[in-house]
């Protein structure tokens, strides 16, 4: 299943696509509590969905089939401005030099134990939004990375169970203060500054749940910017695989629905520049755009 958040009249709303349609679902789970005169769950926000995946697949079982044939042209969102698919509730955590080659390239031997960092939910950016060159940015770089979307609390989970504690996957553009991150490391500084800076992590542009990507650890994930590839690799290469990193994780902090893990950059980093139009791509889940401003 693939979910979304959208703006409508200036409101975020959360939806599911149906094909290729995104379904208004609160609006189908209203009109089904009226005319069934029933109470049907209520969706605010993405982790509502994420928190009731069920649910959300009964009301749409159901409300084909009461509607019929007018059910897309009821409940579907016409040209939808599709949002970043994450409430600013949760918290994002990063994974730093998860990939050989990119560990290689920056100067550094593959990590022992995941180095983990975080960025703040105000840096997120939806699909389609601009990435804002800062003033004091001398060089900035895109870093291309399949997010993972924890469905349900967990803490202290075991690698074997971990992956029941996964909803599903994203994309997520790690965006870098290169050399405020390198003058910071020099001086045994922590990378927030490098990491957390407005517009710095564009997110979506929708969840794709895990049963539809039954093997994340072989997608196909690239990133170019005005067309021409620049960094390029799959995900059979992470160091550190998602089972292991969610139990890692969840062994100094409780994940709950919605939180979202960064897997990690392939090799391949270069700088942008001010005009330059930036395309995420990962194997099954789609692609990520955005331009800078």
């Amino acid at each position: 299943m693939k979910i979304a958040t959208f703006e409508k009249k200036d409101i975020e709303k959360v939806g599911v696509f149906y094909g290729e349609k995104l379904i208004d679902i609160d609006l189908l789970s209203q009109a089904m509590s009226y005319l069934l005169d029933r109470d049907f769950p209520i969706f605010f926000d993405i982790i509502d969905l994420i928190a009731d995946l069920e649910n959300v697949k009964k009301l749409l079982q159901s409300g084909t089939k009461l509607f019929k044939g007018e059910f897309l042209k009821l409940f579907s969102v016409k040209n939808p401005v599709l949002a970043a698919p994450i409430s600013r509730e949760t918290k994002v955590i990063c994974l730093g030099k998860n990939y050989a080659e990119h560990a290689k390239e920056t100067g550094s031997k593959p990590p022992e134990e995941p180095i983990i960092f975080g960025k703040f939910t105000d840096c997120i950016i939806a699909h389609n939004n601009e990435i804002i060159y800062p003033s004091f940015a001398t060089r900035i770089d895109p870093e291309v990375e399949l997010a993972v979307v924890i469905g349900n609390q967990c803490k202290n989970v075991p690698v074997n169970a971990a992956m029941d504690h996964v909803f599903g996957y994203t994309i997520a553009n790690d965006v870098t203060d290169r050399d405020t991150q390198s003058k910071d490391t020099s001086r045994s500084w922590p990378w927030f500054r490098s990491k957390n800076f407005d517009t710095s992590l564009p997110i979506g542009p929708w969840i794709i749940s895990k049963d539809e990507i039954p093997d994340p650890h072989n997608l196909e994930i690239e990133l170019s910017v005005n067309g021409k590839v620049r960094q390029k690799g799959n995900t059979k290469d992470m160091i550190f695989k998602i089972d292991y990193l969610v139990s890692f994780i969840s062994q100094y902090l409780t994940l709950y629905p919605g939180d979202i893990i960064l897997t990690g950059t392939i090799a391949g980093i270069a700088p942008i520049k001010r005009g330059d139009e930036i395309i995420c791509r990962i194997e099954s889940i789609g692609e990520l755009h955005n331009r800078v401003i």
